[in-house]
């Protein structure tokens, strides 16, 4: 098997498990499951999986880095930190949309009551992916307040307030609390944008978080 053909392997594998996670549970899929959906026998599936846990582990690590790479990608725009801070939310909207597979993985990796019980070197892994998607949030705060542009709050703390904020409304949108409130997801985060953006901006400096002219200065 050349090195083409074991990355189409593992791809296949991975797609494979993921969908068995979502369905069976974690505890119900097996190896057998997942060498038996990926169309191989269990040799091939050992030779890149060591065993479950890191089947689930490399999904999951692959969504932290898929939501990452978007979160890099908004640091980097030229627009300033408040902008930045939005369109993070927007990108996570777009992600939650687009891979609502590696969304849910995310989360039922870091979910304590799912009782997966992952060894303690891959747990601590996905964690420290967490805390960088928070930490980029983080470096764009820091920024904003350099620029006078967000009011001098203590940035570790506004990250987490702003992640957790994203965080509640997508999950909140999954339990389906938004749709028995008849509030589409899309209105949820708009106000949130706005009201966060309302006591996060430094007065007088940006035209508005949520892209309103007045919004954060008033």
């Amino acid at each position: 098997m050349d090195k083409a053909d074991q990355a189409d392997t593992r791809s296949v594998i991975l797609a494979q498990a993921r969908e068995l996670f979502l369905t069976l549970g974690y505890h119900k899929t097996t190896m057998r499951n997942i060498a038996e959906a990926a169309g191989v026998s269990t040799g091939p599936l050992y030779f890149h999986f060591r065993d479950k846990a890191a089947v689930f582990f490399y999904i999951c690590s692959e969504a932290f880095d898929c939501l990452g790479a978007e979160f890099c990608r908004v640091s980097r725009e030229e627009e300033g930190a408040a902008e930045r801070l939005r369109n993070i939310f927007l990108a996570y909207k777009a992600f939650y949309y687009r891979e609502p597979q590696l969304f849910a993985m995310m989360h039922l990796a870091t979910d304590p009551m799912s009782g997966i019980g992952l060894p303690e070197s891959l747990a601590e892994a996905l964690l420290q992916k967490g805390i960088a998607l928070v930490k980029i949030m983080e470096d764009i705060i820091r920024d904003g307040i350099t620029c006078k542009e967000i009011r001098p709050v203590d940035p570790a703390k506004l990250a987490v307030y702003l992640y957790s904020v994203a965080e509640g409304i997508f999950v909140s949108n999954r339990m389906g609390v938004l749709r028995q409130q008849n509030i589409g997801m899309d209105e949820m985060i708009d106000a949130a944008i706005e009201l966060v953006g309302v006591g996060m901006i430094d007065m007088g400096r940006f035209a508005g978080f949520g892209g309103q002219p007045g919004k954060g200065g008033n």
